[in-house]
């Protein structure tokens, strides 16, 4: 329930943090409002160079609500431009690190507080009170200079948000917690590198009853379903995939013929969270496919770029690093129960997750850079090198697919280059890939 919250808030980060910012400045109009009309008495309390006549408070409210609401005018044509600048050259999936940005929002937000804070403190300045000192100019005063400071850190949000290394690396790092939490929640539970053979008298499909991005599954609750109904549960799916109504979700394994399937389809939705793109806070393959693209944005023919997908190479690595050196491949959630007879292995209230699909993985997000990159040594090159670096820090059973995944690239990539020395350079790190060894293997 708390990860689904989570999600809720992380959708909603940006009119929270706008909507926050705007509603500070309007409950603090309505206290320096209170002051100034005297309903609370305690402006004499307050010094008196802090205090201001009618007329001058009049004159720098309104001159403050012409200029906040100029500059909140500029801030977000800046951030459109600069939305439209991520679009063409890095990709438009990033552009949710610039516009959810807490900076941004809260820039945006304090200008038009501010705004609304004026006008507010206009609106119920009264001509009855022209003998009376109000603090509203003086607030006003403080709180222009708070928008100086957020101003300043905007500018400077904007100036390294364009520059393609600091992106580049707040994705990596972003995505480098997102995989963090997701192998620290797994670690402790029992792997599998096969799903085990399951024997039972009654299989039941579940499926789908609407369309989405998967983007948090509840496995308290599906560990729970599958003890209720006395069964095993091997999920079809994983975070961060579309489905549609009635594709297949599960399977359900169980000896006891259940009366209320239904039941049964229901809760196994209940249990997902649906949304209509995907998103990174529980998906670290989507955090991972951001650097894809903009790898692929760089090597298009329209841009050019190879030495950029190197650089995002070397990042990728590392995340791929960390699946690789992880053994199995499926995951068992909840209690389990074993029984030896007949060598099957019987599990109940448990579920199976599709984890770690490592080859999958690697070879989807490797396939649309190999295309771009086959006919570019630079690029090739980069590619192994990358693999190499997956190799060194993979598992035994993992290294074995990267081998062959290397023979595919070398098979691929080496008929386009006919001289020596490209051909050398290849062949050189193909070597080294093949010539890593565990101990497992020996």
């Amino acid at each position: 329930m708390l990860q689904a919250l989570r999600l809720t808030f992380e959708e909603k980060r940006m009119w929270m943090t706008l909507g926050g910012s705007v509603l500070f400045a309007f409950v603090l109009a309505i206290g320096v409002i209170l002051l100034d009309t005297r309903l609370i008495t305690a402006l004499d309390y307050f010094p008196a160079f802090l205090l201001t006549s009618v007329n001058l408070a009049k004159s720098i409210l309104s001159l403050l609500a012409g200029s906040l609401f100029s500059v909140a005018t500029f801030t977000f044509a800046t951030m459109l431009s600069v939305i439209s600048f991520y679009s063409s050259n890095f990709s438009p999936r990033t552009v949710e690190n610039f516009l959810l940005h807490k900076t941004s929002m809260q820039t945006l937000g304090i200008f038009l507080g501010g705004f609304i804070y004026c006008l507010s403190s206009l609106f119920f300045m009264r001509s009855s009170e022209n003998e009376q000192l109000v603090i509203s100019a003086t607030v006003a005063l403080v709180y222009a200079m708070a928008c100086v400071v957020y101003f300043i850190k905007f500018v400077y949000n904007v100036a390294t948000s364009v520059q393609l290394e600091k992106l580049v690396n707040k994705i990596y790092k972003e995505a480098d917690t997102i995989v963090d939490e997701t192998i620290a929640y797994f670690q402790e539970k029992p792997v599998f590198d096969h799903l085990p053979q399951l024997e039972t008298l009654h299989q039941y499909t579940v499926h789908a009853d609407r369309n989405g991005y998967v983007e948090y599954i509840n496995f308290e609750r599906l560990v729970e379903l599958s003890t209720e109904f006395e069964g095993t549960m091997v999920l079809r799916f994983r975070v961060g995939e579309f489905l549609s109504a009635n594709e297949p979700l599960a399977i359900f394994y169980t000896n006891r013929k259940l009366e209320d399937e239904p039941r049964l389809q229901e809760v196994l939705n209940r249990s997902l969270t649906y949304e209509t793109e995907p998103s990174t806070m529980f998906d670290p393959n989507f955090a991972r496919k951001k650097l894809v693209e903009i790898a692929l944005r760089a090597v298009s023919p329209g841009i050019n770029d190879p030495n950029t997908a190197i650089h995002i190479l070397h990042y990728k690595a590392l995340l791929d690093a960390k699946f690789a050196r992880l053994p199995g491949r499926f995951v068992l959630m909840g209690e389990e129960k074993k029984d030896f007879d007949e060598e099957t292995l019987r599990y109940s209230g448990c579920v199976f997750y599709d984890f770690n699909n490592f080859s999958k993985d690697l070879y989807e997000s490797y396939w649309q850079l190999i295309h771009y990159m086959k006919t570019d040594i630079s690029g090739v090159v980069a590619l192994f090198d990358s693999l190499l670096t997956v190799a060194y820090a993979a598992h035994p059973k993992k290294l074995s697919y990267i081998k062959d995944y290397s023979n595919y690239l070398f098979n691929l990539t080496s008929p386009n280059f006919t001289e020596r020395l490209d051909r050398q350079n290849i062949e050189e790190r193909q070597e080294h890939i093949l010539g890593i060894t565990r101990d497992e293997e020996k």
